[in-house]
């Protein structure tokens, strides 16, 4: 039955944890899931994850003071079916819609959502790299490799990634987006909208996602060479921006925390190092502040104690001079490697941060810093 019990059930259930993964090639920068074969279909990967299951609209159902089940004919629970996972664990039947919903409601199955990438394979313009299952199925994220890269000075290589995060929840929309990867240190460095593009990237399902709006969401989000071709035009601007003394901490205080700099009583300056700075001690400074200003030094704070950051990417020649490119690369590091700490939910949480948010810091840091390149 599924009874209007359904806000304990989803309290018991909102582990901040990855439910089930597969990844292939490199090592992802979040560190989760099983490897598997980089020439797997999309249909594979979905078997690979164990996301090979299908959700289904069942009435909500209740009872009555007097023990009479009631069921409506209006509303209905968004419910996973049981299945059985590659390792032989039996998955029972599991509602995964944080709300109720109607008969408007369309759903996108996992084996749709797998459908969108296989144009892109079978045309060998891109592999699967990632299936994901987070909040016991409500979100199932998919992820492929393109061939689309570009090197900026010295060998620093940027790869185009594109994903589909589909939302089982019942009140969230699905999204497609392409998402930019610094190689050298796995950063994920943009998920940002096409500009022009007719379609936000975000799906309703209250429409039915057919062929026609997936050639749609294809022609805006998908795989471009010309969006690369700007992307690496905005981050050889940054590049060409060299960072004076306070350039530093004012840029990342302009993306973390923009109101301290509107307070005329706020101040902040260079002490004894350029890793040594005070702040007035009336102001709390964002301590992601100062992990992206560590990570721009190349080292990070733990337990009292000053560590070397290693596979930064801080040696090659496109930031090897102080510019706002390493900047930005810095807090793009920060977004990626460093916020939160290192445990599984932090990790976890970083993953979700960069991939499902609508815009993420690290689009506002290349806005910010396109804005003084001007």
């Amino acid at each position: 039955m599924y009874k209007n019990s359904m806000a304990s059930e989803m309290r018991n259930n909102m582990a901040h944890e990855v439910e089930t993964m597969a990844w292939a090639n490199d090592v992802p920068w979040h560190g989760l899931g099983r490897k598997v074969d980089s020439d797997l279909t999309p249909d594979q990967i979905l078997l690979h994850a164990d996301l090979d299951w299908k959700v289904q609209m069942k009435p909500v159902q209740w009872t009555t003071n007097d023990n009479v089940i009631m069921s409506s004919d209006k509303y209905f629970s968004l419910v996973r079916e049981a299945h059985e996972r590659i390792d032989g664990t039996k998955v029972p039947e599991q509602i995964v819609g944080t709300q109720w919903v109607t008969d408007q409601y369309n759903i996108i199955q996992n084996s749709r959502q797998a459908q969108f990438f296989k144009e892109y394979i079978d045309a060998g313009m891109a592999t699967m790299e990632t299936a994901i299952s987070l909040f016991g199925g409500r979100i199932v994220l998919l992820m492929a490799k393109t061939n689309n890269s570009f090197e900026l000075a010295g060998g620093d290589k940027i790869e185009q990634y594109i994903y589909f995060a589909n939302y089982h929840s019942g009140r969230d929309k699905a999204r497609i987006r392409s998402s930019n990867i610094r190689v050298v240190c796995n950063n994920t460095l943009s998920a940002s909208l096409r500009s022009g593009a007719k379609v936000d990237g975000l799906i309703s399902h209250r429409v039915d996602f057919t062929n026609d709006l997936e050639k749609q969401f294809k022609e805006d989000h998908g795989i471009a060479t010309s969006q690369m071709t700007t992307y690496q035009e905005k981050l050889e601007k940054l590049a060409s921006k060299k960072l004076k003394e306070n350039d530093l901490v004012n840029y990342l205080l302009l993306v973390y925390q923009p109101e301290l700099l509107r307070d005329k009583n706020f101040s902040f300056k260079k002490f004894n190092s350029d890793t040594d700075w005070t702040f007035n001690q009336d102001f709390k400074v964002n301590a992601n502040v100062k992990r992206s200003f560590n990570a721009f030094h190349d080292i990070y704070e733990a337990n009292g104690k000053i560590h070397k950051l290693k596979n930064t990417g801080n040696d090659l020649q496109s930031v090897k001079t102080d510019n706002l490119l390493k900047a930005f690369n810095s807090i793009s590091y920060n977004e990626s490697h460093l916020k939160g700490g290192n445990s599984d939910k932090a990790i976890q949480m970083r993953t979700q941060e960069v991939l499902l948010s609508d815009t993420t810091i690290t689009d506002k840091a290349l806005e910010v810093g396109l804005s003084l390149v001007a």
